[in-house]
């Protein structure tokens, strides 16, 4: 058996965490791999590393002092190093730093990655384990694509004395050996990663919550814990909002069919979720999980006879693609379609591109609806149940609930709804207490 676990900021973010995840680092001889994301909260009024770095490289950008916002960073590590007793020189480290901070000697990429770099350090020496930079072992490419047989040969020239290896998260390099920063919360799919390279049995993930849940507790009081998520619903749940896990983190790790496992490192007794490619949870609710995001906008084309007209569609898309906006969903009628599309892509430019729209498409009408959330209903066991989509409409219906949009792909795996903003909460509770009464 062989493991991969990866602690999240929360899990690093003091001295008694670093204790924690030592316990159970050190509970399962198995963990001969383990990522650390930077120094997270340890509590509300705290602030990540992370955060604090790249205000340190603001501040740097527009000629300001920045010795606060650094020696709050310092003192984070400091304190760490200091009550586990660690020798190794942080002081030293974070003032090699400050220099290059000081002569505008760094990237901001650079500098946002020191703190799984210095967090990873750290943890490397109080579990004992062998330290493995991130940029000698995770390889991009310039366009941004993942290099994987480049990695694959690092990764096994590095780890074939059979040590324990510990890696810090978020960040690789670039083939100039430039540091390539991954997006927040990159440290997942630097997990994931590791995990593959290694061909792990297990890909654990531990964090500040015992697995995944089938709504947003801020919105449901106690939500049922998910204990078994297949790799797709994971996807969908987490597109939508679901934020436990990074999206992206599913792929590397899908691949080779390693199922994740998301573990409480507060509660390291408990189980979690396990997340696999199988479809073993798919019957034991209706639906697996509830998720969505606000603020969306609604584009919409009309024009006479558009069914009869060849391309229309893709002309409409390319102007989309001209602004590089990324699309969410077309739903379409007889005489028009709607392109649904994230408020903040738009909104510097939205009359001027339904302008181009008009344009490029003859269109007799343009219109713009805003402040739509779009909420998805996930579960492969969905399309095992008649009426399942009469029942969610109806009790959406019921609760005085406007659908905006309606969304659905064959496979059946969710159900996406749009309405707008100000019904948001309501509608996730709707549709969870719908077929999970109380």
């Amino acid at each position: 058996m062989l493991k991969v676990a990866k602690f999240g900021g929360s899990s690093v973010a003091s001295a008694e965490q670093f204790k924690k995840v030592k316990e159970i680092v050190k509970m399962d001889a198995s963990r001969k791999f383990v990522v650390v994301s930077a120094v997270g909260k340890a509590n509300k009024d705290d602030n990540k590393i992370t955060d604090l770095l790249y205000l340190c490289y603001a501040h740097i950008k527009y000629n300001m002092n920045c010795d606060a916002v650094f020696n709050i960073i310092e003192k984070k590590f400091c304190d760490i190093a200091k009550e586990l007793n660690l020798k190794f020189d942080i002081k030293g480290e974070l003032a090699k730093l400050k220099e290059k901070l000081d002569n505008k000697s760094i990237s901001e990429e650079y500098l946002v990655s020191r703190g799984e770099y210095l967090t990873a350090l750290l943890m490397a020496e109080y579990l004992g384990y062998r330290f493995i930079d991130a940029k000698d072992v995770i390889f991009y490419n310039y366009d941004n694509t993942f290099d994987y047989i480049k990695s694959e040969k690092a990764f096994e020239e590095i780890t074939k004395t059979g040590e324990n290896f510990i890696i810090p998260g978020f960040y690789g390099s670039f083939p100039n050996k430039d540091v390539k920063l991954m997006t927040r919360g990159g440290g997942d799919v630097t997990g994931a990663i590791i995990a593959s390279l290694a061909n792990a049995d297990v890909y654990e993930n531990w964090t500040d919550v015992s697995g995944v849940l089938m709504a947003d507790p801020r919105i449901i009081p106690n939500p049922l814990p998910i204990e078994v998520i297949n790799y797709n619903e994971l996807r969908e749940l987490s597109y939508m909002g679901a934020s436990v896990l990074h999206e992206e983190a599913v792929f590397p790790v899908a691949l080779k069919k390693i199922p994740i496992q998301i573990r409480n490192t507060n509660k390291p007794e408990d189980v979690g979720t396990i997340i696999n490619n199988s479809d073993e949870g798919a019957f034991k609710h209706i639906i697996t999980g509830i998720a969505g995001k606000k603020d969306f906008s609604i584009i919409t084309i009309r024009k006479v006879h558009m069914s009869n007209e060849v391309g229309l569609i893709r002309k409409a898309l390319s102007v989309f693609e001209d602004y590089n906006v990324s699309i969410e969903h077309i739903p379409s009628g007889v005489d028009s379609f709607s392109v649904v599309v994230e408020t903040k892509a738009v909104k510097p430019f939205v009359y001027e591109l339904m302008g181009k729209l008009k344009k490029a498409t003859s269109a007799g009408e343009v219109t713009l609806t805003s402040e739509i959330s779009l909420i998805a209903t996930v579960g492969l066991g969905m399309k095992n149940y008649k009426g399942l989509s009469g029942r969610l409409f109806s009790a959406i219906g019921k609760a005085g609930i406007n659908i905006v949009v309606i969304s659905q792909t064959s496979d059946e795996i969710n159900i996406i709804v749009g309405v707008h903003n100000s019904d948001y909460e309501k509608t996730i509770r709707t549709i969870y207490y719908e077929f999970n009464p109380q």
